[in-house]
């Protein structure tokens, strides 16, 4: 076992749950590093490091038979060549003083910051390595350094870390010293379908990113599981080339996956202390991807300034709830259409501003129709979250059509339910699917002519009774195909239809697959 993990480390402290805690909370075996023991006091931690010698030791100041600092002076004195990481409970910059003159390498205050401490750790374990194997520093530890890196730039991008001493000390712990020049926050997404995992997308795009900047210093990292982030060291005057190099990186990506990549380049800063900034306004420049511009890279330079005039508290939704009311889907359509290039005050307004627009147009049409119907129960909207989503400006106009159209079928829906014969009607139709449903049976049923109940049924609903019926035999095998119980001649029977051949023709007309290819997509 001490050959698979050659760098050992004792852990001494007198809380139990110290001890248990650095022992369990840390992938040891990942730093190439095994602990070797944990000692209660003093006196048995310098025990062990005389008999063990291990490269590591991480102790606390306080310790009953004897403290950190006389563990520290004996263990040297005896010339055992251990490195320590000092604990304490005590904010006492006299102690930590003492305890760096003794030898100690780091100083942390209790309670223990696990993220801190592993920085520090990855640091010492990695020199330790390099000096016990000139030349060939371990691959786990050069893995524990760069996911130390990323850790680091997390926080740094997140606006974590506080104070300039302590941004410039983590980062010389994980050799991102650059991060004191120019450079910038580069944040990268795609437009992929509904189902697909943007997250493994954007980690396979990371080499593609990598290759830019094969001469720069730089991290390129995964934030989140919807940006790829790109730190680099770039001053103005390498700008240009840098864009046009990502230009090239975002085409190349479309060809090999088939998906459109989109890249905001952040404003450049000086100081790590900025990366909050940076990254903020890549994130506000890559928004404009909503107008897909050339090249679909995006900096600065595109932000739109100007204020808007428009408010949304002043939304006209009157033509919106009329066109619901008398179920006009046409002028739904043009409606939205109309909205969405009403708001463009400028060539490119926010984008941010379009999908909050068109989100609280959908509000108001659903507060308008409660006022004025109050058993009408709103749809929900969707959300900020569901109008990002939208990647075009076609899209965003997508989402709003199929959010007013929602409101519409709920309001039809409301309208049906309170018609006792459409309600029947309905009711009759889901009882009997399996049969032969007829318009003259529900007719003689809810006392009409055949004629007149067909008229009134698509008056109320907006579906003739053969489309009606049509589309409820296709839901049920939609359902019915996706449980995978029945075979599809079993479904036909289920939905009321002869042979498997019908309802293969009727259900291809309506949803442009056969039942086998639905049930398999």
């Amino acid at each position: 076992m001490m050959d698979r993990f050659p760098l050992r480390v004792l852990i001494a402290d007198d809380e139990a749950a110290i001890r248990s805690g650095l022992t369990e909370a840390i992938n040891w075996s990942f730093y190439n590093a095994q602990i070797i023991g944990a000692a209660e006091n003093g006196q048995t931690a310098l025990s062990m490091i005389l008999k063990y010698k291990p490269e590591l030791a991480v102790i606390d100041i306080k310790m009953p038979l004897m403290d950190g600092l006389e563990v520290i002076h004996r263990a040297g004195e005896a010339g055992v060549d251990t490195r320590f990481i000092i604990l304490s409970g005590y904010d006492d910059f006299a102690l930590a003083q003492k305890a760096i003159r003794y030898g100690a390498c780091a100083y942390f205050l209790k309670p223990l910051k696990i993220g801190e401490f592993e920085d520090e750790l990855s640091h010492q374990l990695r020199e330790i390595s390099a000096r016990k194997n000139p030349g060939a520093v371990g691959a786990n530890v050069e893995a524990l350094l760069r996911s130390s890196r990323i850790f680091f730039l997390n926080q740094l991008i997140a606006n974590e870390i506080r104070g300039a001493e302590e941004i410039e000390r983590r980062a010389a712990l994980v050799d991102l010293r650059w991060l004191s020049e120019s450079w910038c926050v580069i944040a990268c997404s795609a437009a992929l379908p509904a189902g697909e995992a943007l997250s493994a997308c954007l980690k396979s795009a990371a080499p593609v990113l990598n290759a830019v900047y094969p001469d720069i210093r730089h991290e390129v990292f995964l934030y989140g599981e919807d940006v790829l982030v790109s730190a680099v060291c770039v001053d103005k005057a390498s700008f240009a080339p840098l864009r046009a190099a990502l230009t090239a990186a975002m085409a190349d990506l479309k060809a090999k996956t088939g998906y459109r990549f989109y890249a905001g380049v952040g404003k450049l800063i000086r100081g790590a202390g900025q990366a909050a900034v940076s990254y903020a306004s890549a994130l506000r420049a890559l928004s404009y991807h909503l107008y897909e511009q050339p090249g679909d890279v995006y900096d600065d330079t595109i932000i739109c300034r100007k204020e808007p005039s428009f408010n949304p508290d002043t939304i006209s939704c009157e033509r919106f709830v009329t066109a619901i009311e008398t179920a006009d889907t046409d002028a739904v359509r043009g409606l939205c259409r109309a909205y969405v290039d009403s708001l463009f005050f400028v060539e490119l307004p926010p984008p941010d501003f379009l999908r909050a627009m068109c989100l609280s147009l959908l509000s108001a049409v659903g507060v308008q129709l409660r006022a004025r119907h109050p058993d009408y129960n709103p749809p929900g909207t969707g959300g900020m979250e569901n109008v990002r989503k939208c990647n075009t400006v076609s899209e965003l106009c997508l989402w709003l059509e199929d959010g007013i159209l929602l409101h519409a079928r709920q309001y039809q829906q409301m309208k049906e339910n309170a018609d006792p014969v459409i309600r029947r009607a309905k009711q009759y139709i889901h009882d009997h699917i399996d049969t032969n449903i007829k318009a003259k049976d529900i007719a003689a049923i809810v006392n009409l002519s055949e004629s007149y109940f067909t008229i009134y049924f698509k008056q109320k609903t907006g579906w003739s009774f053969r489309d009606y019926v049509l589309a409820a035999r296709t839901d049920l095998a939609k359902a019915l195909l996706s449980e995978n119980r029945l075979t599809i001649s079993e479904i036909a029977a289920a939905t009321g239809y002869q042979d498997y051949r019908s309802l293969s023709r009727a259900f291809k007309n309506v949803t442009g697959f056969s039942p086998t290819g639905y049930q398999s997509k």
